[in-house]
């Protein structure tokens, strides 16, 4: 059993210095549009309003400057209830996690301005590969449950949008300058030009981060920049932006052994690299550069319609390098040398394992607000239909660079490519009926065609291709009792394909079947002046969910298996009250029961050869604690104003 330390940085201390230059911006020639608009120059048809029956929680500006230094997106997302975050090297910097209802990353859907962000064949995020990101973060949004996900796979735990549209009408820079325990630092730089002549913008960021890392060897070095520009009128707008993250990490995600865990001597102990005689070898690390390229159109066609279109391309490279001991020639398809008139069976050696890979495609959506009201209606419905078409192309491949014996250097020991299309079309329709009462529907098809190299039925390499369409509804109702009371409920269907490995470890006749899940939300939201308070309910059904059970299939490798039938179910609990004028308490509770109806679980007997079948009967679902607690008091030592702001914040977190 393994465990991943997080020891986010005892002490941190960040110095910025701001300089708002007035020679780019004048306020009589120069009228500054209103925010609202200029927040809305992306439809972002991913994301649900302030009144939304889905359970949701928003991270403004304000907030992810207040609390952000220079900690990965999963620990800066923690106060979010039911979320549980993990970091390899122990201090919340390099690679991490998070699971939000006990649903890993795969599982979580994520889009930056509606575009996914999701990785198309392992549907994992690696918030490592673009360092510095909630920096350049106009508002990040999380949906808990299925959510209103209409680009990318879709979610089963939870929705995370991130919002970079925002175009800030001042001209400013910055200067931040960030130092932490475990030898972390961060040094960025950004500027904004503001409105120039009240149509056009330009932004920057340029950054930094370095960390040793709580866990030995642990070490990141990561460097991004963001470059942005955009057009506005009456009538239009236009945005381009380029992010791009270089990493370079230490591996440390073998994980740690659970009875280190308690001896301060080993629970820093990172077995990577240690595969080598004497000292670690210094250059297990993972190397990746990854490129995003966004454009987004907007154009109100009439007074009542508006058209978005989107764009985007992404550029991935990178290895993973890793000294390996005692490997056998054979399992990299290489004869094995005689050595005098010995026949040499293993040998030491490092490989590199790349990933070379490209994502694009195009988004659309068409919004539509009638200026004339139905009698019983509040105010105008609004219609959105949109779709989305992307295309991955990825090849994957390894390399031997150093060998003992036998194996010239670069020799390549796998070579194969991957392509997946996925398109979708959705239509989406919002009703604000009098007496407070609200309602939506959402109706989206998907369709996935995904091509591999995997195995046949005897095990030989062969052009392979997987086609699955899905239809995912979606409904919502909420009823403002009063200003003070609030009662939504939620129901929604997600379908999801397996994932890369589940493809190529198999033959179509072991191959596993797509996952259902069955989603329903229902809540309480109550406010009374300083106090408000939230309280939701789920039961999510799951249908064939995908599990490692212990069995080895028809080509030798570990599988996920369709679990006939389990389920999550619990009640989250989030409150803030104002004590005094500066002082504020926020907390958040999730309860919830997690499991399997039926579970086979196949172990490894070492003595027979083979393997022991246990039948479990509802069994707890792994890594879903059913209990998550937090706890968080902010002091406003010097209240926010235009000149200076200092606050304090104390936390604590539980699970168990």
């Amino acid at each position: 059993m393994h465990f991943s330390l997080h020891a986010p940085p005892l002490t941190a201390l960040t110095l910025a210095i701001i300089a708002v230059p007035t020679f780019l911006f004048s306020q009589k020639n120069n009228p500054v549009p209103d925010s609202a608009v200029l927040k809305t120059v992306v439809i972002q048809a991913t994301r649900t309003g302030e009144h939304s029956p889905v359970p949701h929680n928003n991270f403004s500006r304000e907030k992810l400057e207040t609390f952000y230094q220079a900690q990965d997106m999963p620990m800066l997302l923690t106060s979010v209830p039911s979320l549980v975050e993990n970091s390899d090297a122990g201090n919340g910097i390099g690679y991490t996690g998070m699971r939000i209802r006990g649903s890993d990353p795969t599982r979580i859907n994520v889009t930056i301005n509606g575009i996914p962000l999701n990785d198309a064949e392992s549907q994992g995020v690696f918030w490592v590969d673009l360092p510095d990101l909630a920096a350049s973060a106009a508002e990040i949004q999380v949906q808990r449950g299925v959510g209103t996900s209409s680009n990318g796979a879709g979610a089963f735990g939870a929705t995370v949008n991130i919002d970079l549209s925002r175009i800030d009408p001042l001209p400013n820079a910055c200067i931040t300058n960030t130092l932490g325990s475990f030898g972390t630092r961060k040094h960025s730089a950004q500027f904004g030009s503001g409105l120039i002549h009240g149509r056009w913008a330009f932004s920057g960021r340029l950054s930094q981060i370095y960390s040793n890392g709580y866990v030995d060897r642990a070490t990141a070095n990561l460097k991004s920049y963001h470059l942005s520009g955009a057009y506005i009128d009456d009538r239009q707008s236009f945005l381009l932006h380029t992010l791009s993250g270089h990493e370079v990490t230490y591996q440390a995600w073998n994980g740690l052994p659970a009875q280190y865990l308690d001896d301060p001597a080993l629970r820093t102990f990172n077995s990577a690299g240690t595969e080598r005689p004497g000292a670690p070898y210094p250059d297990e690390v993972d190397d990746y550069t990854q490129k995003y390229y966004l454009a987004h159109y907007k154009r109100l066609l009439f007074n009542s319609l508006q058209l978005q279109l989107n764009g985007h391309y992404t550029r991935g490279f990178g290895f993973y390098e890793q000294y390996k001991a005692d490997q056998f020639f054979e399992d990299y398809g290489f004869d094995p040398p005689h050595i005098a008139d010995s026949l040499l069976e293993q040998t030491d050696l490092i490989r590199r394992r790349w990933l070379d890979n490209h994502f694009y495609g195009g988004t659309f959506a068409l919004k539509w607000v009638p200026k004339i009201n139905p009698p019983a209606l509040q105010a105008a419905p609004e219609f959105i239909l949109g779709g989305a078409f992307n295309r991955y192309d990825g090849r994957h491949y390894g390399e031997v660079i150093w060998a003992d014996y036998g194996i010239s250097k670069d020799a390549r020991y796998y070579d194969n490519n991957a392509s997946k299309y996925d398109g979708n079309i959705f239509g989406k329709i919002e009703l604000h009926f009098k007496q407070g009462l609200s309602t939506f529907a959402d109706l989206q098809y998907r369709q996935i065609r995904y091509t591999f190299l995997g195995y046949d039925q005897f095990q030989r390499p062969v052009a392979q291709m997987a086609r699955l369409n899905f239809f995912n509804p979606k409904l919502g109702l909420t009823w403002e009792i009063n200003p003070q009371y609030t009662v939504y409920a939620f129901w929604g269907i997600g379908r999801r394909e397996p994932n890369r490995d589940d493809y190529t470890q198999s033959t179509p006749a072991s191959r596993p079947m797509p996952e259902t899940l069955f989603d329903w939300e229902a809540g309480l939201k109550w406010k009374q002046g300083t106090w408000q308070a939230t309280i939701n309910l789920f039961y999510m059904k799951y249908l064939d969910q995908l599990v490692l059970d212990g069995r080895i299939n028809d080509v030798g490798a570990y599988i996920r298996t369709n679990v006939a039938s389990s389920y999550r179910t619990g009640a989250e609990l989030e409150t803030s009250f104002q004590l005094f004028p500066t002082l504020r308490f926020l907390g958040n509770l999730a309860l919830s029961r997690n499991k399997v109806s039926e579970f086979m679980e196949y172990l490894d007997n070492w003595d027979t050869g083979g393997q022991e079948l246990i039948r479990h009967q509802n069994t707890d679902l792994a890594f879903s604690p059913p209990v998550v607690a937090r706890g968080e008091i902010q002091w406003d030592i010097l209240p926010n104003s235009e000149k200076h702001h200092l606050a304090v914040s104390l936390f604590r977190k539980i699970r168990r």
